[in-house]
């Protein structure tokens, strides 16, 4: 839903402001949201039940206020990671000559998926079996870790865009109009976002069925299931270190043909997130 209702309002939003500055700023809101989550569900954990009993399916009923809490923080930490990635992805050209993008983009993303689908996974349920409040207490330090990670990026001068001399600068929603009609009319750029918004979706309708599949067929254990994530994430943090290279060697366009065959045989959006 927040990729949904957000996408275009927060590339307006990045498009306005210092995307370091938003970066940081989405961090700490995420960090501060999930630390509430954190302090939430430890004031619950004696009336919680334990991982085991999660297993073995002894839980019955579900609290109302602790749900609806989680849904609502989940609910705002997803429109901060739409203006978080929003900002990201743009801020990359600001630090990087744009004739080296490829091998950063690559490296990027590699990290995104070693930490997400490789690591993430695996450390999430060996905390969960610790505490159920832990695997939130250690996510909130690693977006507050992250906020000043990217705080020590030295800051880099905006370049204004340019305006009519005497006129005010459009409003908010006017440049959300113009930006909207401007990707509509592109000859490239719109077929290339409804597609990618269509594997987005069919990969989510994939994921969440393979969530299902694992818990109800397979029976597997959160540990389990984390390790049926890896060989994918291998996969891309391999093709993210290589990237560059094949892109200088074939070219960029070529380099999406085995991908999105790849991608549609496999049912796995294009881009994470």
């Amino acid at each position: 839903m927040p990729w949904l209702l957000f996408s275009l309002p927060a590339g307006v939003i990045t498009d306005r402001h210092d995307r370091r500055t938003l970066i940081i700023a989405a961090n700490l809101i995420r960090s501060v949201l999930t630390l509430g989550v954190a302090f939430v569900v430890l004031s619950q954990q004696g009336i919680l039940p334990d991982p085991d009993a999660v297993d073995a399916g002894a839980v019955l009923g579900t609290d109302a206020l602790l749900y609806s809490m989680v849904l609502f923080a989940t609910l705002l930490l997803g429109f901060a990671e739409v203006l978080y990635d929003n900002s990201a992805q743009t801020f990359m050209p600001a630090i990087v000559h744009a004739d080296r993008l490829e091998k950063p983009n690559g490296r990027l993303w590699s990290a995104d998926l070693v930490s997400n689908i490789v690591a993430g996974p695996p450390l999430g349920a060996l905390l969960l079996v610790a505490a159920f409040s832990v695997p939130f207490f250690v996510d909130a330090g690693t977006f507050f870790i992250s906020a000043v990670l990217i705080a020590l990026i030295p800051a880099t001068k905006r370049v204004p865009k340019p305006a009519s001399a005497g006129a005010a600068p459009p409003s908010w929603t006017t440049e959300l109009r113009i930006g909207f009609r401007w990707l509509w009319n592109h000859e490239l750029l719109r077929p290339m976002a409804t597609i990618l918004g269509l594997l987005n979706m069919l990969g989510t309708m994939s994921t969440a069925t393979m969530v299902l599949f694992a818990q109800e067929v397979l029976e597997t254990s959160p540990t389990e299931f984390a390790l049926l994530s890896t060989g994918g994430a291998v996969g891309g943090a391999v093709g993210g270190w290589t990237a560059s290279q094949i892109a200088q060697r074939i070219g960029s366009g070529p380099s999406l043909y085995p991908t999105l065959i790849d991608r549609s045989r496999r049912g796995r959006p294009l881009f994470s997130r």
